[in-house]
């Protein structure tokens, strides 16, 4: 079987880290109309609370809760909805949206509300975790039936034949319906990070590209990060 093989590089101060991304000839057989978008940033300083971050956030809000834009994320949100119901999963981004959109986006940390914020904001599902966790090159593919992960919380995950996967190559990093695995996590320490966005049927690459660019930008703008780049990936 043959892969399609698609390659970036990511410099920083006196570094080369190079990162490939293998898309599986299993994916694109069977979800050739799903992108997938990747963006890196580096050396971003964690915090939790920044009153300069509560002022934007509070400013982004307030332009999601304009009646048009709600339509159209939530037209997005339920597209995503449908897709983990085929699959026989829950999806969490409706109780997400519907709990931002009463209470506003939550305070946890920046990486955490970054990327709940580029989610919210554009409609999409993203995963943000830790760069330098994942070992050798990056692989979009299928699940075998049983295949195991330890998720983000620590708890053992199974899952279907024939769900989407990233892999690196130690094993399953994050599963679309299931979510990102521990040993990526994001942690106060982890100063290099990546975003990603797994797409359902219907989520067009514009989608996918704005909200890769809001995240990196809050990276960059409150995190301090240095060295972004960002790729929407066509099956």
């Amino acid at each position: 079987m043959t892969e399609r093989r698609l390659s970036f590089e990511i410099l920083g101060p006196g570094v080369h880290k190079e990162v490939s991304l293998h898309i599986t000839d299993a994916y694109c057989q069977r979800f050739s109309n799903l992108a997938f978008g990747i963006g890196t940033i580096q050396s971003c300083t964690y915090f939790e609370r920044s009153e300069s971050f509560k002022l934007f956030k509070r400013e982004l809000l307030r332009k999601m809760r304009r009646k048009a834009n709600l339509a159209l994320l939530e037209e997005r949100i339920n597209l995503y909805a449908q897709f983990f119901k085929e699959w026989g999963y829950p999806c969490p981004l409706p109780s997400h949206f519907k709990r931002t959109i009463e209470m506003g986006f939550p305070i946890v940390n920046l990486y955490i509300d970054a990327h709940i914020i580029a989610e919210m904001c554009h409609g999409i599902l993203m995963a943000i975790q830790d760069l330098n966790r994942f070992e050798g090159e990056w692989k979009l593919d299928l699940s075998q039936e049983g295949e195991i992960f330890q998720r983000v919380s620590g708890k053992t995950i199974r899952c279907k034949e024939g769900e989407i996967i990233l892999r690196d190559e130690e094993a399953i990093v994050c599963s679309l319906f299931q979510g990102p695995d521990f040993k990526t996590r994001v942690e106060p320490v982890s100063r290099d990070i990546a975003v990603y966005v797994f797409t359902a049927p219907g989520i067009q690459e514009e989608q996918v590209f704005s909200g890769l660019q809001l995240a990196l930008e809050i990276l960059e703008k409150f995190g301090y990060g240095k060295d972004s780049w960002w790729k929407v990936f066509k099956p």
